[in-house]
């Protein structure tokens, strides 16, 4: 798994634009549906696409095996990392990005 690939993300507008999609997906999707559930559909839309990625970038089934233990420690470093922003960003912003009834964004 190239990981030139994910140190350009932040200055990709594609990027954003995608991960937009996928976030406003899942937000029309408590609607009908639990949010752990869609939570948990998306960790696993995550790892599957990404195990898809990984296969199909792999010269043969032999070189994916072999890339394996290594794919998920980088697939991994690279989501606690990303979850680790995300949940900062909800600490310093938590009033703004969820609002309860009694509550006001400071």
């Amino acid at each position: 798994m190239s990981k030139k690939q994910s140190s350009s993300q932040d200055n990709d507008p594609e990027f954003w634009d995608l991960a937009e999609k996928f976030i406003e997906l899942a937000n029309t999707s408590v609607d009908t549906s639990d949010l752990g559930k869609v939570g948990a559909a998306m960790l696993y839309a995550a790892a599957r696409f990404n195990t898809f990625v990984v296969a199909a970038s792999s010269i043969d089934r032999k070189e994916f095996i072999e890339d394996a233990d290594d794919t998920m420690d980088y697939l991994s470093k690279q989501f606690r990392h990303m979850l680790g922003d995300n949940l900062r960003d909800f600490k310093d912003n938590y009033k703004v990005y969820i609002k309860h009834d009694d509550e006001q964004p400071e």
